[in-house]
């Protein structure tokens, strides 16, 4: 029974060795935490100074007005009524950058788009419904202004009418009245706007990062969207009726009515807040195709689980090659495995995740390998955990890597580790008696 006494209290000590691993593997959580957030404050001051996400849609029309209450003769506060396109057609053409923008050792892409937006209105309808619907509203149609939404409005590098009629010389500036950021710019002969239905033609720039939404604010509003990016997201909002991707660059139609949105085409200042407009938007991500923060989180998160295989393969070794190894000696290999992640973070800010991951795992492996061929004096054992090793972390970038088939490669995986351990120990007589008596005394098991 003294070898089921050893082997029992080695199964304790390696249990424990394991279970404080747990403590470097939390802080190593922590760390890859903390720098995802410092990308992120190098996104934000990037787009302070570039321009950052990016809403935008067509124009609308802001009429101001007056409301009279008949009955006690009084005035309301002034407020605008916002009046949204019949239809709205919208091109627009992204372009990425080929240089990103760097922060550290942070690079942000970002972009700039040119939109040409054609909007439709007849407001002559609109007029005799709020005619119909409301009593005492005075609209001063000589001060209407056409109002284009534009979420950040630092990003904003051109914008031209293309009628001159339609806007008296285009001096836009910052509306402070609409439920999100715009620019807006007086109307030339506003009073003209009742008389029959009128097209307005505005083309502008607008420089951004990560993403440009656009919101479907015409009656039926249908978006031509093109751009340089391989990597293009759909996932928010109204889905493309058409689209296609290829290896640098993608093209993508939306078709968007107004019964798909959950507010009307017209209505006052404040009756309509942002939340609802933003849920309607719709457009496109720049999907980074490898984060390496996110890669590196997964990796982490299966740091507790692989530094649990690795010590269970060492005391296997241990065990199956009647070589002892000290508990200390099982803390450093430990503390080894934990430092892999470590450096793979490093190396991932310089030279990509798959690079970092290959120099990290083959430095892991080889420190490994010396020193359990040092520790059983044995060249052939070493390498044998060297190849151990290495497959067990080839495993591990199939899960980090794979979104889609991660948790098959993973149960597959596991099972074949198991597998291979079971098979390999079926021997073992953990009792460590003869072979003439098992346990109970009974006699052995024929072959």
């Amino acid at each position: 029974m003294r070898f089921l006494s050893n082997a029992l209290v080695k199964a304790v000590v390696v249990a424990v060795v394991a279970l404080l691993l747990l403590i470097p593997v939390q802080l190593l959580r922590s760390l890859v935490e903390e720098r995802a957030q410092m990308r992120e404050q190098a996104i934000a001051s990037v787009s302070r100074g570039w321009g950052g996400r990016q809403l935008l849609s067509g124009p609308i029309l802001a009429i101001p007005t007056t409301v009279s209450n008949q009955n006690t003769n009084t005035r309301e506060a002034p407020r605008d009524w916002y009046v949204l396109p019949d239809s709205l057609e919208l091109e627009s053409q992204l372009g990425v950058e080929p240089e990103r923008r760097k922060l550290g050792v942070y690079e942000v892409p970002v972009y700039t788009a040119k939109v040409h937006a054609i909007a439709k209105f007849d407001l002559a309808p609109k007029l005799a419904t709020l005619a119909a619907s409301q009593l005492g509203v005075t609209l001063h149609l000589d001060r209407a202004r056409l109002l284009i939404p534009v979420s950040d409005t630092r990003g904003v590098r051109v914008v031209r009418i293309n009628d001159d009629n339609a806007s008296a010389g285009a001096n836009f500036e910052p509306e402070p009245g609409f439920a999100i950021a715009a620019i807006a710019a007086p109307i030339r002969n506003g009073a003209e706007l009742q008389s029959g239905p009128r097209t307005v033609d505005v083309s502008l720039e607008v420089a951004g990062t990560e993403s440009l939404r656009f919101l479907p604010l015409g009656r039926s509003t249908r978006l031509q969207l093109t751009g340089n990016w391989a990597h293009p997201g759909f996932t928010r909002g109204f889905l493309p009726t058409e689209r296609h991707i290829a290896t640098d660059r993608f093209d993508a139609t939306w078709q968007v009515l107004d019964l798909n949105r959950g507010y009307p085409s017209h209505w006052f200042q404040n009756e309509v807040q942002s939340p609802a407009l933003e849920d309607s938007a719709f457009g496109v991500d720049l999907v980074q195709p490898v984060d390496l923060y996110v890669q590196a989180e997964r990796s982490v998160k299966y740091a507790g689980l692989f530094i649990a295989l690795s010590l269970l393969t060492l005391f296997l070794w241990e065990h199956l090659a009647r070589k002892s190894l000290h508990p200390i000696q099982y803390g450093l290999m430990g503390l080894a495995l934990s430092v892999f992640y470590l450096l793979l973070l490093a190396l991932a800010e310089h030279i990509g995740f798959a690079n970092a991951y290959i120099v990290a795992a083959l430095a892991l492996c080889s420190l490994l390998g010396v020193y359990i061929a040092g520790a059983f004096r044995s060249s052939m054992a070493g390498s044998g955990s060297a190849v151990a090793f290495g497959a067990v972390y080839a495993l591990l970038y199939l899960l980090v890597t794979s979104e889609d088939y991660s948790l098959l490669a993973g149960s597959i995986g596991l099972f074949a580790i198991l597998a291979t351990v079971m098979i390999l120990t079926r021997r073992v007589n953990w009792y460590g008696t003869d072979n003439s008596t098992t346990p109970e005394g009974t006699a052995p098991e024929s072959r």
